[in-house]
């Protein structure tokens, strides 16, 4: 009805100024309903700005049907072009940032959610300057006993994270993002979790730099559908935005500790030239220069991440200690003395370190993250990895994509590997489609956030292949992906592995 009486408010007004005012008083009761019962606002502004003047032009027009002079003429002419902008904005906006139904998880078990802040009283907090220990937030989603009437929790449990994520990256306030909330998912807070006869399996999950720890909520929900218990942790200070334990809102601020900051064109573009350049190079000894003094000229990512690892492993002590007592629920049902560990992108790499370094790693994944670490590119990793790749090709001329590339950018730690190790690359992929991003802001493919791939496909390939592998290697059973006869799957350009008994199940 808006496009209606905007259409209506352009034409003669002699024939059609009733017409227009009729359709724009419709047009600006029904934002005034919407308004009222609560839904969507943020990105339906535009459309509200827009269902409020119209009313008043009709109006206008309406009530002077002379034909005015040239000023008033030109005055009609500059609205014909500011509205028809306004209402393009106006389609933009919810399509760009839809509420929309997420995928369900397709396991048996409902999903249940619970969220603890543990302090680590032996590190000092070095993002800042104060006397503050290493703080964290740790969120988990586990097999649960859902009630029939229970409610669901927003998709992002705590729905100002993504708003201040998105909103930082785009430029726009946090007011627009209260759409948030009325995007609901398949976890409920605090629900019993289930009895399964054993332990459950535990996996630990970190997000990617700058990000947040419910940035893959669908791979969580799917992986407590289908009976593990999966941790996530908040790095403070290098995650978008995180809510400490005494309410403290601490933003992402790496500038003190990793020396990061924003790149400039410039930067952007040489480091897509090196991925270039490592992707097409003669040789592995040529690859492995171009790597290693891409990770070289960014010291403070290689040191850094020592603070994740040792995130990780206080969890691990923590967990093995019941010692959060938010968690206590939980402790008789899981277990703690070896872990599945996984990240995207910074996470990923975190997780191929800790793997590499700490027993109690069972196996892990490393979702598109460049190995840095205090590794001196010497990566004998022995424990079942994997590693996720996006599709360097997209970085090429047009011409040149569509095919794996001769080296990917760990290809490394895929050459090193002592122990199963596989390396699987998504057709179309770029590096932040390894997020539930494209669903939450679809728009921000616009400007080459994401790659051609549908979000829908990203999502069923995660949670196959991380579902898959863990299953293999943490409960000890191949299923479909990992099996002896595992179907071609035309949207993954490439998947291999080596030092892998395809006759035997390899778990310690």
């Amino acid at each position: 009805m808006l496009f209606v009486a905007l259409v209506l408010s352009f034409l003669p007004k002699a024939r059609f100024a009733r017409a227009a005012f009729l359709a724009s008083g419709i047009a600006f009761a029904g934002f005034v309903a919407i308004s009222t019962f609560g839904t969507p606002r943020g990105p339906l502004v535009p459309g509200a700005i827009l269902a409020l003047i119209l009313p008043f032009v009709t109006f206008a027009r309406l009530e002077y049907p002379k034909p005015g002079n040239w000023r008033r003429g030109t005055v009609f002419g500059i609205y014909i072009v500011l509205s028809s902008l306004l209402a393009v904005i106006s389609v933009v906006m919810p399509l760009g940032f839809p509420v929309f139904n997420p995928p369900a998880p397709s396991g048996a078990y409902g999903v249940g959610y619970m969220r603890a802040v543990i302090v680590d009283d032996a590190r000092a907090e070095a993002a800042t300057d104060d006397a503050d220990r290493r703080e964290l937030v740790v969120q988990v989603w586990y097999p649960g006993k859902v009630p029939i009437d229970a409610d669901p929790l927003p998709f992002i449990p705590d729905p100002e994270q993504a708003a201040h994520l998105m909103g930082d990256n785009l430029g726009l306030p946090l007011e627009f993002f209260d759409y948030l909330e009325d995007i609901k998912g398949h976890s409920f807070s605090g629900v019993n979790i289930v009895s399964s006869g054993g332990t459950l399996p535990t996996l630990v999950f970190s997000h990617g730099f700058g990000s947040i720890g419910a940035q893959n909520v669908l791979l969580m929900e799917h992986l407590a559908s289908n009976g593990y218990v999966v941790f996530s942790i908040e790095h403070p200070y290098q995650a978008a935005w995180v809510r400490l334990g005494d309410g403290r809102e601490v933003s992402f601020d790496p500038t003190k500790q990793f020396r990061a900051r924003p790149d400039t064109p410039e930067e952007t573009q040489a480091l897509i030239d090196t991925i270039v350049r490592m992707a097409d190079a003669e040789d592995y000894e040529a690859y492995l220069k171009e790597v290693s003094a891409l990770m070289t000229n960014q010291p403070g990512f290689i040191t850094g991440l020592q603070v994740w690892v040792e995130d990780t492993e206080f969890l691990f002590d923590q967990l093995q200690a019941e010692a959060i007592p938010e968690f206590s629920d939980l402790y008789s049902k899981i277990r703690t003395d070896r872990f599945g560990v996984f990240g995207m992108s910074y996470g990923g790499a975190a997780a191929g370190m800790v793997c590499l370094n700490d027993s109690r790693c069972q196996a892990g994944i490393n979702m598109d993250g460049l190995q840095f670490g205090e590794h001196n590119m010497e990566f004998p990793i022995s424990r079942p990895f994997m590693i996720m790749n996006s599709d360097q090709s997209l970085f090429k001329e047009t011409a040149s994509r569509g095919g794996p590339v001769r080296f990917k950018t760990n290809e490394f730690v895929y050459l090193q590997a002592t122990g199963p190790i596989y390396s699987l690359t998504v057709g179309d992929a770029q590096h932040m489609n390894y997020s539930d991003f494209a669903y939450l802001m679809p728009i921000a493919a616009q400007f080459d956030m994401f790659g051609p791939v549908s979000p829908d496909t990203m999502n069923r390939i995660m949670n196959t292949y991380v579902l898959g592998f863990f299953d293999k290697y943490i409960k000890g059973h191949a299923g479909s992906a990992f099996g002896h006869a595992a179907p071609r799957d035309p949207d993954i350009l490439e998947f291999i592995h080596r030092n892998v008994d395809e006759g035997k199940i390899v778990s310690e």
